[in-house]
């Protein structure tokens, strides 16, 4: 149960974006889940759905923002960040319908606790494809208002190289 009034509603956003990778259940990201019933926005399974679906909950649930998924085509978390830390750097994590990329930093930007979050200088790693290596950064502080791709198996020297390609 969510300590908030907002609810998952007819979003099924963490039904397909996320990989599971639980003990009991596979699925892999940026496909729905067998147990996600699209006509009727809900889990077939939701009593017995992995913990890590019990315990998960997007920015929109814990009211961090206003976006609700399912209208703006991602969904904003907080996740461990073991790789592409540059100091102290404040990341959040995004996954993202690749379609719709497009309109993420307007999107973004919209939002007055997101653009809170920018100002306080947090940066958005963002996953928008199955491949777990791709990464795009949106960090207006470093990189102006552009999205920057990366390749989490960079070497630091290959991403210190492409930040100041971009710096040029």
């Amino acid at each position: 149960m969510h300590n908030n009034l907002k609810s998952c509603g007819d979003c099924t956003l963490c039904c397909k974006l996320p990989e599971i990778n639980d003990p009991e259940y596979h699925k892999k990201s940026f496909s729905h889940c067998k147990n996600c019933n699209l006509s009727k926005g809900n889990c077939n399974i939701y009593e017995n759905r992995p913990m890590t679906c019990k315990t998960f909950e997007c920015f929109y649930l814990q009211d961090k923002t206003d976006l609700k998924p399912n209208d703006v085509g991602f969904f904003i978390f907080t996740e461990q960040h073991i790789i592409l830390k540059h100091g102290d750097q404040k990341i959040r994590t995004i996954y993202c319908e690749k379609n719709r990329l497009k309109d993420l930093i307007y999107n973004l930007n919209k939002d007055k606790k997101v653009k809170q979050l920018l100002n306080d200088g947090y940066a958005f790693h963002i996953r928008y494809d199955q491949n777990d290596n791709h990464i795009k950064i949106y960090d207006p502080q470093a990189f102006g208002e552009k999205l920057v791709f990366v390749h989490k198996k960079w070497s630091l020297e290959k991403q210190n190289e492409v930040i100041n390609q971009l710096s040029i």
